[in-house]
């Protein structure tokens, strides 16, 4: 995923694409870069961080940033029964594969919340950004301001500096052009992936598992991991899958 890497650049590795059979916490591997790549190569040498020994691994399956955020908008009525579970189950997924300071867990019931996390605390560490609560084809709904607009929830994250690759919604009908153009139009080529239809919060919870089980631990790319996981989902429920404010 990562282009034009220089030199000396700090960067993450997915372990199964190393070749390496280490037993750690996390899935990856920081590392460095040890040379310049140039636009035309597709893999770079790395820094194995043990004793001295490399290995080129495909510049699709290196990460600059790795960092996660799961934001939950809390409506106070489903809270207790869907919301806060699927929110702990995906949580409880992430810990197993990311480093400890990669993963951050917020429980938000207005926008302001929503706004005061993001721009304060986590726009310069996320990469993906996973957001749980009640959706439909115009917006959010969020206890305190009721239906928020998917433009309004765009603007929010539109922070400068911002270093967010990827959203992913499990909340219902948000991947609907409506709601999906207003919201990623802003983000350049940042991706979005979002449910076609309503989903069960089990198989919302399957279906992020299994898209950042491909993408992170087997080091896929956006849309292949995307692929493998819309081909594993169970009961035809569609996840849609857009950048730059265009379904892919």
């Amino acid at each position: 995923m990562a282009k034009g890497l220089k030199k000396n650049e700090e960067v993450y590795v997915p372990l199964v694409r190393l070749r390496v059979d280490r037993q750690t916490e996390s899935a990856f591997l920081r590392t460095k870069v040890l040379a310049d790549v140039l636009p035309k190569h597709r893999s770079v040498i790395v820094d194995l961080v043990d004793g001295g020994r490399t290995t080129s691994v495909p510049t699709s399956a290196v990460h600059r940033n790795i960092g996660v955020a799961i934001y939950a908008v809390g409506d106070i009525g489903s809270e207790h029964n869907l919301i806060e579970p699927l929110r702990k189950s995906v949580l409880h997924y992430l810990r197993l594969v990311l480093p400890a300071d990669a993963l951050r867990a917020r429980s938000v019931r207005s926008l302001a919340e929503l706004s005061e996390c993001w721009s304060k605390h986590d726009h310069q560490g996320v990469s993906h950004v996973i957001l749980i609560g009640h959706g439909s084809d115009r917006g959010l709904t969020f206890a305190v301001d009721g239906r928020v607009e998917a433009e309004d929830l765009g603007k929010t994250f539109a922070v400068q500096g911002s270093v967010a690759t990827t959203f992913i919604s499990l909340c219902c009908k948000t991947g609907f052009g409506s709601f999906a153009k207003g919201f990623s139009r802003g983000f350049g080529n940042c991706v979005f992936i979002a449910p076609f239809h309503s989903v069960h919060g089990a198989i919302a919870s399957q279906f992020i598992q299994t898209y950042l089980g491909h993408h992170f631990l087997d080091g896929k790319t956006f849309k292949v991991a995307y692929n493998k996981a819309q081909d594993d989902i169970p009961s035809g429920v569609q996840f849609r899958f857009w950048q730059n404010g265009k379904l892919q």
